[in-house]
């Protein structure tokens, strides 16, 4: 099976990496107590505070320290949401924070550089190439 085929058909490779997360609804605001993985469509994470399947919220992933870090914010829907976390869906996000993200996952991997980097090019931001 080639590497691609062992990502479980998943549209990009997800990463483990632990980094400071906030989530924020309409209502709320919190940080994850754990990132578990992140990719270029989502981010899977534990949190004290989990919100239902569907909810629209934003989340900003913190690198670095404080003012001088580098902010990551999109926004995205909960697809998955269990006792041990939840999943959010990335929806939308600016072409800073899309790069910085892209940087992340490229420089993170344990993948091969040259499949992350087909699987960026093989979408339009977030949306799969037609």
């Amino acid at each position: 099976m080639d590497k691609k085929g062992d990502q479980n058909l998943r549209e990009f490779t997800r990463i483990p990496i632990n980094v400071k997360v906030v989530v924020k609804t309409e209502e709320s605001s919190f940080n994850a107590t754990k990132t578990v993985d992140l990719s270029m469509k989502g981010v899977s994470l534990v949190a004290d505070h989990l919100l239902p399947v569907d909810t629209k919220c934003a989340v900003s992933i913190l690198l670095g320290n404080g003012d001088l870090g580098i902010t990551i914010d999109v926004k995205g829907t909960v697809r998955r949401s269990v006792e041990s976390g939840m999943a959010i869906e990335f929806t939308e996000i600016d072409l800073d924070s899309y790069e910085y993200l892209q940087n992340l996952l490229m420089h993170n991997s344990r993948t091969v550089h040259d499949i992350v980097e087909e699987e960026i090019h093989s979408h339009v931001g977030l949306k799969r190439r037609v």
